[in-house]
């Protein structure tokens, strides 16, 4: 019996009560679980009606569905409803789920996928087991034991950066629940500093320059932080540093609507999430927001905040072509936007979405600034082999206003050419202006831009600059100007240099699998001498 206990990870003796008990941090949605108890099964984008069969009897469509659907994020929602029968529900399906792959087998034992399980378990445990039985605690405890053996294995074959963390955490739960020494705590804390460094960089941020990822990191860090501090535990210097810079970066990347800038497969954020991850990490010692972090520029007065995508894109493969960007809220609205992720819708919205023209960016000729090998094959998405190695973004501040300047080489090895953009915003957040110019470096790229240019012939080479706009604008065309309406206020664009045009368009929000009608503004132009200079603005009526 005593070899049992040990391969379960108990030691001598099995606990026969949770070591620790934790008060749920986390913000659950009571229409999701009205919607699960009703067999309608929504994850990764993807949806699943089985009402007769239950969670553990289904073919999952995606392994990012299947992902979702074993790391137990949906107890949050069963929670947040809180009625007797969703308690019976989320009872029946956790010891559903331990009777089938409780001893460490099947689905659903990536460190990442486990490490997710364990946190939500201990964090809703208040709610799943009241009423339940010595014998179901037991179950539970013994498969909170496997966890913590597992994670202890396989925590370092984690991906680096949010994967890592998720598993790091997920390991601390679960020994939090089912060892009491302070040993066996102060191992698990050590493993979550180690990750925490690992994951986010000095700057703040995360490799995948996703801010909605960062967003979960930090809320992953302050829990655990105040976990390990309630268990009499301090965290490691590497977990508080890191959790320190995450918010400081946050704050800088805040928008004025309170959500995130949607750029690199993120979105903004489910409401009110933002601020609840800054209030978990400790407030009254939060540093002031800069204005950039992880390759992001925030340009921010009155109503009004800007966010400019201001570094290459990241490796890997949701990184969007959006270098130069931007993003623009007024008050609790979007105005300009990016058309967003689409990673979880069919066909090649995907790599639509990533794209320079799915961006509020410029493009030359349709093509972007960072591009696939066009030898790829295969299902997507694929990372980008071809792009922008050098960026640069300065910032200044005069009594006129807020200004941004960015140049970046995306262009020279396909056209020779070198796109700067100005920015400019007023104090009082009325006049948001830019500039965008395209002009050859050096006489290396002044010769392919030659080419390139002699290949289009009189009529010049093309470009165009867009502009998406959120769902909610209401934008129409008068003349050369384009009025647009907010729920709140209205604005006009204004443009010399080139003629404005409303084209559609369309916004994804993350994990949907179709997107919203929108509509763009394309100014459209060419380039037929050694540069070429857009001026345009936006401006409060």
């Amino acid at each position: 019996m005593s070899g049992l206990l040990d391969s379960l990870g108990f030691g001598p003796r099995a606990p026969r009560d949770l070591a620790f008990r934790a008060e749920a941090l986390w913000i659950g949605d009571a229409a999701a679980a009205r919607r699960l108890m009703a067999g309608t099964f929504r994850f990764a984008g993807q949806e699943v009606r089985a009402r007769e069969l239950g969670p553990w009897r289904l073919s999952p469509p995606s392994q990012a569905f299947a992902d979702a659907l074993h790391g137990f994020s949906w107890l949050d929602d069963l929670a947040a409803l809180g009625t007797r029968e969703a308690r019976r529900v989320a009872q029946s399906w956790v010891f559903g789920w331990i009777a089938q792959h409780g001893d460490g087998q099947g689905a659903g034992w990536s460190p990442e996928v486990a490490g997710q399980r364990a946190m939500h378990w201990l964090e809703r445990a208040e709610f799943v087991l009241d009423g339940a039985s010595d014998d179901l605690l037991r179950r539970f405890l013994k498969a909170l034991a496997v966890h913590a053996r597992r994670l202890r294995k396989g925590l370092d074959q984690a991906p680096e950066g949010l994967s890592r963390l998720r598993a790091a955490t997920g390991l601390l739960h679960a020994v939090l629940a089912t060892d009491a020494s302070d040993a066996g705590r102060a191992a698990a804390a050590r493993r979550l500093g180690a990750a925490a460094g690992l994951a986010v960089d000095e700057d703040g941020g995360l490799a995948s320059r996703n801010p909605e990822r960062l967003c979960e990191a930090l809320i992953l860090l302050a829990v655990c932080a105040r976990r390990l501090r309630e268990a009499g535990v301090e965290p490691e210097r590497a977990h508080s540093d890191a959790v320190f810079r995450a918010q400081s970066a946050l704050r800088a990347l805040r928008m004025r609507d309170g959500g995130l800038p949607r750029f690199h497969g993120g979105g903004p954020g489910a409401p009110g999430r933002l601020d609840h991850a800054l209030s978990l990490a400790h407030p009254r010692k939060a540093p002031p927001p800069r204005d950039r972090a992880m390759g992001f520029v925030r340009l921010a007065a009155g109503r009004v905040t800007a966010a400019i995508d201001a570094a290459p894109p990241p490796k890997g493969r949701h990184a969007h072509a959006s270098t130069l960007a931007f993003e623009m809220a007024v008050g609790g609205a979007r105005l300009v936007v990016n058309c967003g992720p689409a990673g979880a819708a069919e066909g090649d919205w995907a790599a639509a979405c990533r794209a320079t023209a799915a961006q509020s960016a410029l493009s030359i000729e349709g093509v972007s600034s960072s591009r696939i090998s066009s030898t790829s094959r295969g299902p997507g998405p694929h990372p980008f082999v071809e792009g922008p190695k050098t960026v640069d973004a300065q910032t200044t501040q005069d009594l006129d206003g807020a200004w941004f300047l960015g140049v970046h080489d995306g262009y020279a090895a396909s056209h020779g050419l070198a796109h700067r953009r100005r920015l400019f915003l007023s104090p009082d957040g009325r006049d948001f202006r830019g500039e965008d110019m395209l002009e050859p470096t050096d006489a290396r790229t002044r010769a392919r831009f030659k080419k390139a240019l002699r290949d289009h012939g009189p009529v010049g080479l093309p470009f165009a600059l867009h502009f998406h706009l959120h769902p909610d604008v209401e934008p129409e065309l008068d003349g050369d100007i384009v009025i647009l309406s907010l729920p709140e206020s209205r604005w006009r664009f204004v443009v010399t240099g080139a003629a404005p045009r409303l084209r559609d368009s369309v916004y994804f929000e993350p994990g949907e699998a179709e997107p919203r009608a929108a509509r763009q503004i394309v100014v459209p132009s060419r380039l037929t001498g050694d540069s070429a200079l857009v001026a345009w603005g936006f401006q409060r009526l």
